[in-house]
């Protein structure tokens, strides 16, 4: 089993802004001892995209820049959203040159690419990964709004996700909060039959389905299982990395120090930008629709 964290990335998409130098410390001192295999920093940009999100972390508290001598156990990987690639073979390549110069350039010893893309543009992502790929990262595929997939649009997309090549994982996105158990076993089973890649699920809590989901996905052949400490994220947030790790096995003492970290740095975060499963989100989980088409519903 792979446990990959994303409380880096989605603290940076909930906030607009780069992690707390703090926060990015105490993280890593926690996530080094506590079995933790991926930590996800944050989004990756092309350079020349000027309205580019959040920056990725790279300083420590005190002013101290990541370097990647420190070894801190885990590996490191960011998220390439495809849909903001430029289309046509020949500029999303150029981009992906680009977003390798800027990778290499990141402190710490970045090794993984998570490419994210819509299931029925899979074949968008094909040049960019592959040119990720001959630049010696390992990559992933994350299958967004999965849960939207017909039957025969999701024979097309696992056709032309096995295409692609060697895969680090396939995941599946449950981008809207919508994936029931009975749906995700039937996912999890189709990308294994389809593809030679293992199979990694990412929960969204919209319908408090997460943790659930994630250990439906793990009993049905799924070996990577993302995750976020306290859940953090935009919207319902995620599967909690506490919730999990106790699940997986981790005991009250070897929770400690992460119970810690929420009490220090997250549940203020918690506070101030309220992510959770409020009305809102859990409507849009119901009803398979992003949570911003939902109107009229207070109390998120």
């Amino acid at each position: 089993m792979t446990l990959l964290d994303c409380t880096l990335r989605t603290s940076g998409q909930l906030t607009g802004g780069a992690p707390a130098p703090q926060l990015v410390a105490d993280y890593l001192a926690v996530s080094a001892r506590l079995g933790i295999d991926v930590i996800e920093l944050g989004y990756v940009h092309d350079p020349a995209d000027r309205t580019a999100g959040a920056p990725l972390p790279d300083v420590l508290a005190g002013g101290r820049t990541i370097t990647g001598a420190e070894r801190y156990g885990p590996r490191f990987a960011v998220l390439l959203d495809a849909a903001e690639l430029p289309s046509g073979d020949g500029p999303a390549v150029a981009a992906a040159d680009r977003i390798t110069d800027r990778i290499a350039a990141v402190p710490l010893p970045v090794g993984l690419v998570r490419v994210a893309v819509r299931y029925d543009e899979v074949a968008r992502a094909a040049a960019p990964l592959v040119r990720l790929r001959d630049a010696g990262f390992g990559v992933c595929l994350l299958l967004t709004e999965i849960d939207l997939a017909s039957y025969p649009e999701l024979d097309r997309c696992l056709a032309e996700t096995a295409a692609l090549g060697p895969l680090d994982a396939v995941f599946l996105v449950d981008s809207l909060g919508s994936l029931r158990p009975e749906r995700v076993i039937e996912l999890v089973q189709s990308v294994r039959a389809a593809v030679a890649a293992p199979v990694g699920i990412h929960a969204h809590d919209n319908q408090g389905f997460a943790l659930h989901n994630t250990v439906v996905a793990r009993s049905a052949g799924a070996t990577w299982q993302d995750a976020a400490v306290h859940g953090i994220g935009p919207g319902a947030g995620l599967t909690r990395t506490e919730q999990l790790l106790a699940l997986l096995g981790a005991t009250p003492g070897d929770l400690g120090p992460l119970l810690e970290l929420i009490a220090t740095h997250v549940a203020p975060l918690k506070r101030r930008y309220g992510w959770g499963a409020g009305p809102r989100q859990v409507m849009a989980g119901l009803a398979r629709i992003p949570v911003t088409a939902v109107r009229g519903l207070d109390g998120d």
